[in-house]
């Protein structure tokens, strides 16, 4: 016996869903979904082709730097002065190479636990190196792989409609707009993979039980190793699929809360041992939540509002809808499409007549909509926006926030809702029509879809593909290397970026100079800092240059007010010499260059 879809009396056999857990027979045509080698290899083809149309060869190029922007580049970064440390430390991402001296976790700045990986090859790999775009196929890949295998469970013996459900998923707007910035948030075949493991376990099997806890540690550990935003929703996923088996006394009480213990423990010790822990407790928090919530109208607004004039994603439906006025909100990206809009507003019609309507399993259905429901209600903080207008605000005084902060870009929570709502409209249909109308139906919406997704697909390429300014022309810059081993800058970008050096783009342009003369630096970018690290760098190293003489085998980047105190200072005049527009300190040389 297996869990099903059930359906209305009197239809044709042939509208009926193959079931959610149904078998595949000899001669179906899905036997490469069931070969796990011959599925990948065909997902890998299927993403490489999706990552160059979406963002062009440039990234694929693993020795081409020169187009990342802000984000990338500090990805980049991490994982290139993480490389260039001939050491290991624990936890298992930490450099001293970041952060310098006190040294930094580069898992902090979101940069890929591919790292990890890739740095016992490090002597065999060309320098510069970057993986971001070997990291956008594979996540692609993992997308197309994990959506047919969700699919094949959903739909069972329906080759064209398993494969044009899971093309859905590969070309999700929120996955693309998340390989325009940030590569590490970009995995999201993890929540599609939480939402496979929630539905196997939904299996009469002899041997789901054991398939169910083995899939969810490693899936757990896998997300806290990839990005916390990922993890968090993935255990949700888990944890209500463990209380669809408890409710449905397939699971005992005494091992549900030993498994939870256990994926507890799993999250915590891959947490602890790459360095996600911040001292103390404290470091997590910080500004924007509530500020970088989702809106009630994301999901069906073509727009995307950012600190600059809004940008349509959707060709289609931005004709049709006029523009709503949002308020401060960060730039992401719910939108479901036109093609799942308008399939979604078609079912509805449908299903709303006599005799039409499926019975769904509420021992799996219930558990999920709340899973859903939580994370949505996160997904848009306790300052609940439509528009430009505040629904409703739980916590005015903000005395709530605090504690919420750590999650503070709470519009990434309504992925696992978006993934769920996009599998139960791409299911439906088979439940209301029979199968090769179905097909059909989802072919136009999916062509649909990918027309509406056309100015989505550019701006990511363009994004992807800008030309990075280099404002350090002088060749003094690559001989730095050569005379010092640190290059400190102060203040730190992330004392604030817009006194620091550089301004905004200060962590890159000192970053990837720091990475091409193999020298340590103080000033980074990452998600989140500890608070021993800030004193430091933000108040000790700066009261240091009016208190002690500059370090010979450092390297400074100062603003003119700290040039003065320098000069001013045990080091003396003739320490600091403008170039190319900042002032580059050293006790060991002069550069040839005039003093500042």
């Amino acid at each position: 016996m297996t869990l099903s879809f059930a359906v209305k009396a009197g239809l044709p056999e042939d509208r009926a869903a193959s079931g959610v857990l149904a078998t595949t027979r000899p001669g179906s045509g899905l036997e490469w979904t069931e070969s796990l080698w011959r599925g990948l290899a065909i997902s890998f083809i299927v993403g490489l082709l999706y990552t160059l149309v979406l963002m062009g060869p440039a990234p694929l190029n693993p020795r081409n730097v020169g187009w990342m922007q802000p984000d990338p580049a500090d990805q980049y970064i991490g994982w290139e002065l993480f490389r260039q440390d001939p050491h290991w430390h624990w936890p298992l991402t930490y450099t001293n190479r970041v952060g310098y001296p006190p040294g930094e976790a580069v898992a902090l700045m979101d940069t890929s636990v591919l790292a990890v990986v890739f740095k016992p090859l490090s002597p065999l790999l060309p320098e510069p190196f970057q993986y971001l775009g070997i990291e956008s196929v594979l996540a692609c890949a993992l997308q197309f792989f994990f959506s047919i295998k969700l699919f094949r469970l959903i739909l069972g013996q329906n080759s064209p409609g398993i494969v044009l459900c899971s093309l859905f998923f590969l070309v999700s707007p929120p996955l693309a707009w998340r390989l325009a910035y940030n590569f590490s948030l970009g995995h999201h075949w993890l929540l599609v993979a939480a939402l496979l493991v929630f539905f196997q376990a939904q299996q009469e099997s002899p041997r789901t039980l054991r398939r169910f806890v083995i899939s969810a540690l490693l899936l757990a550990a896998a997300a806290v190793a990839i990005h916390p935003y990922l993890a968090f929703q993935v255990v949700l996923v888990l944890t209500a699929a463990a209380g669809s088996l408890l409710w449905q006394r397939r699971l005992p009480l005494p091992k549900a809360v030993a498994f939870m213990a256990a994926m507890g423990a799993t999250c915590a010790i891959v947490t602890y041992s790459l360095g996600f822990f911040i001292a103390g407790g404290k470091g997590y928090g910080a500004p924007g939540y509530r500020l970088y919530s989702m809106n009630l109208l994301a999901p069906f607004d073509p727009y995307v509002y950012a600190p600059f004039d809004p940008y349509a994603y959707g060709a289609i439906w931005s004709r049709l809808l006029p523009h709503f006025p949002h308020g401060p909100v960060y730039p992401g990206c719910n939108y479901l499409g036109a093609g799942v809009i308008l399939l979604a507003i078609l079912l509805l019609l449908f299903a709303l007549r006599p005799g039409k309507r499926p019975s769904l399993d509420r021992h799996w259905m219930v558990p999920l909509f709340l899973c859903c429901l939580v994370l949505t209600l996160m997904a848009l903080s306790t300052k609940v926006m439509i528009g430009s207008a505040t629904l409703v605000d739980l916590d005015p005084r903000q005395h709530v926030t605090r504690f919420l902060a750590p999650l503070r870009v709470s519009e990434r929570l309504f992925w696992v809702p978006y993934y769920s709502i996009l599998t139960a409209v791409l299911a439906a249909p088979f439940l209301l029509f029979r199968r090769s109308q179905a097909n059909w139906l989802l072919a136009m919406a999916l062509t649909l879809q990918l027309a509406d997704l056309v100015p989505l697909r550019n701006w990511v390429h363009w994004k992807v593909n800008q030309t990075q300014l280099r404002p350090l022309q002088s060749p003094i810059w690559s001989t730095l290397g050569s005379v010092h081993e640190n290059l400190v800058v102060l203040p730190a970008w992330q004392c604030g970026p817009s006194s620091s050096p550089g301004g905004w783009d200060g962590f890159r342009i000192f970053g990837l100079l720091a990475v091409a003369q193999k020298m340590r630096t103080n000033s980074y970018y990452a998600a989140r800092y500890t608070e021993i690290n800030n004193d430091f760098h933000c108040r000790q190293s700066i009261a240091a240059l009016g208190e002690r003489p500059l370090s010979p085998d450092t390297a400074y980047v100062v603003t003119s007010s700290l040039a003065a105190v320098i000069a001013n200072g045990p080091s003396g005049p003739g320490k600091c010499h403008e170039l190319d527009g900042f002032i580059l300190c050293s006790a060991k040389t002069d550069f040839g260059l005039s003093a500042q």
